[in-house]
């Protein structure tokens, strides 16, 4: 039997920029829960599936910023000191658990266990490199990896044309950097689009992106269990479609199958054998407990059993990997598109359920697993499609980033923008180094304020002073720099300060100033 139909699986993989910006709760911890619960295992998982010979692919995306905190040595060595803590803490637990003749001191050592195994391939199979091992992964044809706007701004709230431009080939050139070629695909971050983004994209030679199902299909945003709403257009996520006219391609999620996966409430995340996330040890933070039932309090939850989670695991694999066979009736291209991080950290279980489900497909005859480049190969776009502005996020355009709450930091980003055009129209090449060093760091913290993270935590709730912390915080750290600049000379007190903002804010070694010219 012929393969029918191929399954595209894109993870989307982006933090915030979080060094030295606090700890806990809110802060680097983020980035060491991902790396332990996420990016490690996840290269276990494409470790081992390929030390047994299978044929796997995958469509990765890093934003740039998480790119430049994987490479950045402090963030390593840090990340390195958290697992051998959690490990020490798993060991408390478990003796204390022993002692007091409790169940929760098996679930204890398996931790411990995990983690260890974490931390072995981490120093010995990745040389702490995960980003190194993705890149070798992509070299060999597993991986297509796609970058994303330098800080994961959300592009289509920008007012200025050059600092879409320069989220854009910042991003592109950290890609570079990281990774050794050119990007072919990127993440435009919350699936967000507005027309005239493809010219941008057409530009740096980026060839393909993602929208959320509806910007195809029409109507409103998808959701369980409606699956099929009426379609305003004759159109299709199983195949890719030219933007207007550029010769940049798009590609639109799936509902089925990514909801599938990614509802808490109805999906496999939400199994009561699965790790209960949010009940954690007073003394460690370790989640020792099982969903159980999602009607009873966390006081309620029985004893998590990991044995137990990866047998689910597997059948939900295997029902997953049915679902693709069976359930999905048009050939072509399955697009499934999700957070990394949901993979491990949010649901745990979830990558022992992605390796189970490259090994099944590696075996099915009627579907394969292929990434995004050697899609665009198997279907070539033979039609030309115009999108409406739109995003992936609550009811599919930009309410979530763009609200009551969050209207004062776009007012204030749109000022930092023509603030930023029209000093890099004033300057004279030869400048001071002092002033070179200024300009470089401005560029940095007026990326890093554009972030779309901040406006979402606020909207959200998640961490809402947090995010108004660090936005007005980057704010006031451009404004300062940008008033040195009326200054002859540097004093010691200021250049203490610009250096100490280089040491933390340091992302983006090789940026330009210029890059935020008028366009």
């Amino acid at each position: 039997m012929s393969v029918e139909r191929f399954f595209n699986l894109v993870l989307h993989s982006h933090l915030p920029y979080i060094k030295k910006a606090g700890r806990w709760p809110f802060g680097e911890e983020w980035f060491f829960e991902a790396m332990l619960d996420t990016y490690i295992p996840l290269s276990i998982a494409f470790y081992r599936l390929t030390g047994k010979g299978i044929k796997w692919n995958l469509t990765l995306g890093v934003t740039p910023v998480l790119a430049e905190q994987m490479t950045d040595p402090y963030m390593i060595y840090e990340t390195e000191e958290y697992i051998k803590e959690r490990i020490d803490l798993a060991k408390e637990d478990y003796e204390s658990f022993k002692k007091e003749g409790m169940k929760e001191a098996e679930t204890a050592k398996f931790y411990v266990e995990h983690c260890e195994e974490i931390l072995d391939y981490f120093q010995n199979k990745f040389s702490r490199d995960i980003l190194g091992y993705w890149k070798k992964l992509q070299e060999e044809g597993y991986l297509d990896i796609l970058t994303s706007s330098a800080t994961h701004a959300y592009l289509p709230l920008l007012r200025r044309d050059s600092s879409i431009y320069a989220q854009l080939l910042i991003g592109k050139e950290s890609y570079e950097r990281n990774f050794g070629r050119s990007p072919k695909g990127i993440w435009l971050p919350e699936c967000a689009y507005r027309p005239g983004i493809e010219s941008f994209l057409e530009k740096l030679n980026i060839k393909y992106f993602f929208v959320d199902t509806h910007t195809i299909l029409g109507g409103e945003p998808l959701d369980y269990p409606y699956f099929t709403k009426k379609q305003i257009i004759d159109k299709t996520v199983f195949k890719p479609y030219l933007v207007s006219k550029s010769n940049v391609a798009v590609f639109g999620r799936d509902s089925r199958t990514s909801l599938q996966v990614w509802s808490a409430d109805w999906g496999y995340p939400g199994d009561g054998v699965y790790r209960e996330f949010h009940k954690k040890a007073e003394s460690s933070g370790i989640q020792y407990w099982r969903i159980t039932d999602k009607s009873k309090s966390l006081g309620e939850k029985d004893v998590y059993d990991p044995e137990i989670a990866k047998s689910r695991a597997y059948e939900h694999a295997r029902h997953f990997v049915g679902i693709l066979e069976n359930d999905v009736k048009e050939k072509g291209i399955i697009t499934s598109m999700y957070d990394t991080e949901l993979f491990g950290h949010w649901w745990f279980e979830g990558v022992l359920f992605l390796e189970r489900v490259f090994e099944l497909l590696a075996e099915s005859e009627k579907v394969k697993s292929i990434n995004t480049s050697l899609a665009l190969e198997e279907v070539i776009p033979d039609e030309r499609i115009e999108l409406p502005e739109s995003s992936w996020g609550r009811g599919g355009k930009h309410e979530v980033w763009l609200n009551d709450e969050t209207k004062s930091i776009w007012e204030k980003i749109y000022l930092i923008e023509e603030k930023m055009e029209n000093l890099v129209a004033s300057l004279v090449d030869a400048l001071p180094f002092w002033k070179r060093k200024v300009l470089k760091q401005m560029g940095r913290e007026k990326l890093l304020l554009e972030s779309s993270d901040w406006p979402f935590l606020i909207t959200t709730g998640q961490a809402k002073e947090y995010g108004f912390e660090r936005f007005h915080r980057h704010h006031e750290n451009f404004e300062t720099l940008y008033r040195y600049l009326d200054n002859k000379e540097i004093s010691v007190d200021e250049f203490n300060f610009l250096k100490k903002l280089e040491n933390t804010d340091s992302l983006f070694p090789f940026i330009d100033y210029k890059t935020f010219e008028k366009r």
